[in-house]
């Protein structure tokens, strides 16, 4: 059964988060904004603030789904540069905010009709990439001490269904689910909703991995093995700026995840939460267990590298820019379920 805590609002869940990042930086005299040199070689650590293509391309390439960035120009040239991506690596394709978080602002493109009216939602730098069929989602939170990697948590990306009952549509039996939000019309807009599955039919609902979009998360570090652990290394080694963060990968299948063999979504930053806390098996004081230790990886990990080198923005400036990043992400949010 679901916990509560699963969904709290985030700022009241993460409160004692970050709460426990004050005090221990407190304790070890690091400037809170130094958290982000814990992640030195990207901007502010990858806070959230910043490209997230500039952060993917701070990696190899090998193992990412191709991506492109796309600025804010002419309709026609928008159109060009989609299609001719679509060219090489075929429909579907995912435009997605620069600074996107949470999955707010994904258009999925299926097909060349569809281009023009997507490329409206580019109001903002956007990520076009390719899209993987691979059904297996996951998040591997890794950590880098002492030069020593070590995989802290592994979960499993659950995407929201509905069964059907021969009598209710796709969007009666998807407003019924215990996990539904408005924000789920994101995805519903690409399934014919008034569809009436037959009965015992199993309609997958979302494409996005996003806790927030309703996806439920599993803790399932037991699934990392040295296959496994070493290609998510081969990953972050690419990277020796990078020491503590998320990796959301897809793979075919459980047993190609475990053998190693998957593709990068995205890297995610100082900001990353261990997503396999919010297994809904686990209590309240577990997930705060999981958190809080993350906390402390975070802290001890960016004390080892205050000295490295980085420009870093006021605390004022970091907050304003943070609203404003908030603001455009919402509007690209609302546009993008418009479409």
């Amino acid at each position: 059964m679901s916990r509560a805590y699963e969904f709290w609002h985030p700022r009241i869940f993460e409160a004692p988060y970050y709460l426990y990042l004050l005090l221990q930086c407190a304790l070890r005299k690091l400037p809170i904004k130094y958290l982000a040199k814990a992640n030195f070689a990207l901007d502010h650590g990858e806070l959230g603030l910043g490209s997230k293509y500039a952060t993917q391309m701070a990696f190899h390439q090998e193992k990412f789904l191709p991506t492109q960035l796309l600025t804010p120009t002419c309709a026609a040239d928008l159109v060009t540069a989609v299609e001719t991506f679509a060219d090489k690596h075929g429909y579907p394709l995912i435009l997605k905010p620069d600074i996107g978080v949470v999955g707010k602002g994904i258009v999925k493109i299926s097909q060349q009709a569809e281009v023009a009216a997507a490329i409206t939602v580019v109001r903002s730098a956007f990520l076009l990439q390719a899209f993987t069929p691979f059904e297996f989602e996951y998040g591997v939170f890794f950590i880098r001490q002492q030069g020593i990697n070590k995989i802290t948590g592994i979960n499993q990306k659950h995407f929201p269904t509905v069964v059907g009952n021969g009598v209710d549509s796709i969007l009666t039996l998807a407003k019924n689910h215990y996990r539904f939000t408005h924000h789920w019309h994101i995805f519903l807009k690409y399934l014919d909703t008034e569809r009436i599955p037959t009965k015992d039919e199993i309609v997958q609902l979302s494409f996005i991995g996003s806790h927030t979009m309703g996806c439920m998360f599993t803790h399932d570090t037991h699934l990392l093995t040295p296959k496994l652990e070493q290609a998510i290394s081969t990953v972050c080694d690419s990277q020796p700026g990078f020491n503590f963060g998320r990796l959301d990968v897809k793979a075919h299948s459980e047993e190609k995840f475990r053998q190693g063999d998957f593709v990068v979504i995205e890297v995610n930053g100082i900001a990353s939460l261990p997503t396999h806390m919010f297994d809904p098996q686990n209590s309240l004081g577990e997930a705060y267990k999981i958190f809080l230790q993350h906390g402390k990886y975070l802290t001890k990990i960016a004390d080892e590298h205050r000295l490295q080198p980085m420009q870093l923005k006021s605390y004022a400036d970091i907050w304003q820019l943070a609203k404003t990043n908030a603001t455009l992400l919402n509007k690209l949010h609302d546009h993008a379920k418009s479409l």
